[in-house]
């Protein structure tokens, strides 16, 4: 029997100790790693005292013994069902509280024979303890938390489901099965004779619930548990030179050593190994953070200040207003005496100088690099900075020959490539900082982050410069495609009667009929120039605060007589209160005015005609405030094929006829869309046939009126 429990004991003790190393290892800030590995350390305690009881050779030491690993079985049911609190997602804050302040009060007993009155022989085992009149507070302690643990693993297994319900089911079983293990040392310290074989269930407890707590198959078994046996194996092979020594100094001095010295011996130098292989790295590392961000404190504003100009970046609108900010933060932010940055140019090879601080002083005077300098073409194959501070990566000879000529006429000591896709955008050029201070991990990491924001930010106003530019030509294809068509009618008429001119010129009634008609196409021709010039025009208009319910009042008012010839009736909803926009207040008249005639168009000759204005203030669901303006009628609707078309120039559903309001090119919606996008606001339509069309309108809102 007591070979059995010398056995169990050393495997429950190598379990407990590997498994609580393991779980802490995997992630000492996970709340539930802590909580399994500060049970399992527990049990390790526990066992380690339990091995060491068992192979005691006189009963003092196994009273000692005895009385030390109770005081780690106080914790073991309290830890435990922490843990699985922990597990389950439950809160039981006065179960934990109460427990672990029991814990301590039977460890502050535990010296007393209150716990441990004892030791005698029972079932051919020579130290058993003996309980003592206050043990019985620690087996209630033991069935309550114990039985609270499982009933909380049982509920939470059967209200789950999948792979959750396994794992806690596999704990749940674990939990039975292990405990009851442990259990079977009680009945003896009664005097009840049952043999305590239960014990060696225990560690296949904890190896299955450690395994069924991972996220992982098997990990324990795998990584975490070959790295805990690692140090383990290294304190052991430690410990065992340590007691080679003891004992060649002990037999050189005469003394005789026992079995029990010998084990002290070794377990002393596990721990001491174990507190240098573990333990002192891991202050050393904690040591090292703190003196770090000492020291680094002075510098965390002006790290802030350069995460902020990374931030700050995409936003900037101009674009030489970029490269002057960044130069400016960077040189403010990090002490540099002279500083570049050289961009290509979209259709050179050459890097052009942009920005630069303290340009033109100690021998930086160069004004573009060529496409095929050393330095260039190194930086676009490596894509990675070069530093010249004695620590830069080893360059061939030729290569480092010809930068240091580069470095002769700018003679910096660091360039940072900024890129894009792969593509070298340009060169960011650094002198030696004052003070001459190196640089850190966290300076290489914000000067690359704010070279790649700079590259991204820089391909994306190619790009829009580029799609602008598709743009602008689409536009004047459909632009000369539709002059083209408008002109050709007019032309047509004008020639056809100037053809006839000879033979009918002296005819009075064909000279009023050609006069009438040239008078009208030549009207046509110069509108139709009128209108493509008001659409082309670019021209920039003074902008103040101005109140919609102004301009509305105004398009009312201007459109009041065709809305009495043509019976359309027009109403304006607006809450009060409206914050103003930021507008050319005769553009905003030209807007409305042009979607009210274009609904009173669409509704001539019906008697039940309706516009309605409504005026809404939408803030939740846009980046700024803005104002929502709708115009609806209960006209015809726009044919689904054209809808998607009605901001297109010369895209129209009025026809070409001889009376002005039955005339229509295409380009008012086109002229609406163009004044919109100037505000900075948006525009688009839904129309549905036979019920109407909803024109949409959005402004973006200023706070208040100067």
């Amino acid at each position: 029997m007591t070979a059995y429990l010398i056995t169990s004991s050393f495997l429950n003790f190598v379990a407990g100790l590997l498994l609580a190393f393991a779980v802490v290892l995997r992630g000492r800030k996970n709340q539930l790693n802590r909580r399994f590995g500060f049970f399992a350390l527990s049990v390790g305690i526990w066992s380690a005292a339990y091995f060491l009881w068992q192979i005691s050779e006189d009963a003092d030491r196994a009273l000692f013994l005895t009385r030390l690993l109770m005081a780690a079985a106080y914790f073991v049911p309290v830890t435990y069902l922490h843990f699985v609190v922990q597990l389950c997602g439950e809160r039981k804050p006065w179960w934990i509280r109460l427990g672990y302040g029991s814990a301590l009060i039977l460890v502050g007993l535990n010296s007393a024979p209150i716990m441990v009155s004892g030791v005698k022989p029972a079932m051919e085992l020579p130290f058993w303890p003996r309980a003592g009149p206050g043990f019985a507070v620690y087996l209630v302690l033991f069935v309550l938390y114990t039985g609270e643990a499982v009933l909380l693993l049982h509920r939470q297994a059967r209200a789950s489901s999948g792979a959750r319900a396994t794992q806690l089911w596999h704990i749940f079983f674990a939990t039975l099965v292990g405990f009851t293990g442990g259990a079977t040392n009680f009945p003896l310290w009664y005097d009840i004779p049952v043999p305590p074989l239960g014990n060696a269930l225990v560690f296949i407890y904890l190896v299955t619930v450690a395994n069924a707590v991972s996220r992982y198959q098997l990990p324990l078994a795998t990584y975490d548990f070959m790295h805990a046996a690692v140090y383990m194996g290294m304190s052991a092979t430690v410990s065992v030179f340590f007691v080679l020594t003891y004992v060649v100094v002990s037999s050189l001095q005469g003394v005789t050593l026992s079995s029990p010295d010998l084990l002290n011996t070794f377990l002393l130098g596990m721990g001491v190994s174990l507190f240098f292989f573990w333990i002192v790295p891991r202050l050393k590392d904690s040591t090292d953070r703190i003196l770090s961000q000492t020291y680094l404190r002075k510098r965390i504003g002006p790290r802030n200040r350069l995460k902020e100009l990374a931030e700050q970046i995409c936003t900037i609108s101009v674009e030489q207003e970029i490269f002057d900010t960044t130069a400016r933060e960077i040189a403010g932010a990090m002490d540099f005496a002279h500083l570049g940055i050289f961009i290509r140019g979209e259709f050179t090879e050459a890097y052009v100088l942009r920005a630069q601080v303290g340009w033109g002083r100690g021998g930086y005077t160069l004004g573009s690099l060529a496409g095929d300098t050393r330095l260039v073409r190194v930086l676009a194959q490596r894509q990675a900075p070069i530093i010249f501070d004695g620590s830069e990566v080893e360059l061939p000879p030729e290569e480092l020959e010809d930068i240091e000529q580069t470095r002769k006429a700018m003679p910096f000591e660091a360039a940072f490539p900024i890129l894009t896709e792969g593509y070298l955008l340009g060169v960011l050029i650094l002198s030696p900082r004052e003070g001459r201070e190196r640089y850190t991990e966290i300076d290489f990491s914000l000067l690359e982050a704010i070279c790649l924001q700079l590259g991204v930010t820089l391909r994306a106003r190619q790009l829009e410069r580029r799609a602008s530019q598709t743009e602008k030509l689409i536009s004047l294809g459909t632009l000369a495609a539709g002059l083209a068509h408008e002109l050709r009618n007019p032309l047509v008429s004008i020639q056809t009667f100037s053809a006839l001119l000879k033979e009918r010129g002296h005819e009075p009634e064909f000279q009023h009929e050609f006069g009438a008609i040239m008078q009208r196409d030549v009207g046509r021709i110069a509108s139709i120039v009128e209108n493509v010039a008001a659409f082309a025009e670019n021209s920039t208009v003074p902008f103040a605060p101005v109140k919609i319910e102004e301009v509305l009042a105004g398009v009312a008012e201007i459109a009041r007589p065709e809305l009495l010839r043509t019976g359309v009736q027009f109403r304006v909803d607006e809450p009060g209160d409206l914050p103003p926009v930021h507008a050319n207040y005769s553009q905003l008249l030209q807007v409305f005015l042009n979607l009210l005639q274009n609904a009173i168009h669409a509704l001539a000759g019906r008697p039940d005609g309706r516009i309605t204005v409504t005026v809404t203030v939408r803030a939740d669901d846009v980046p700024k405030p803005m104002l929502y303006i709708t115009v609806v009628d209960n006209g015809p609707g726009i044919d689904p094929a054209l809808l998607n078309r009605v901001f297109e120039p010369f895209t129209t559903t009025k026809s070409t006829g001889d009376q002005p309001s039955q005339r229509g090119m295409g380009l008012g919606l086109a002229i609406v869309r163009r004044i919109v996008q100037y505000h900075q606001g948006a525009i688009d339509v839904t129309s549905e046939l036979g019920k109407g069309t909803t024109f949409h309108v959005y402004l973006p809102a200023t706070a208040h009126l100067p």
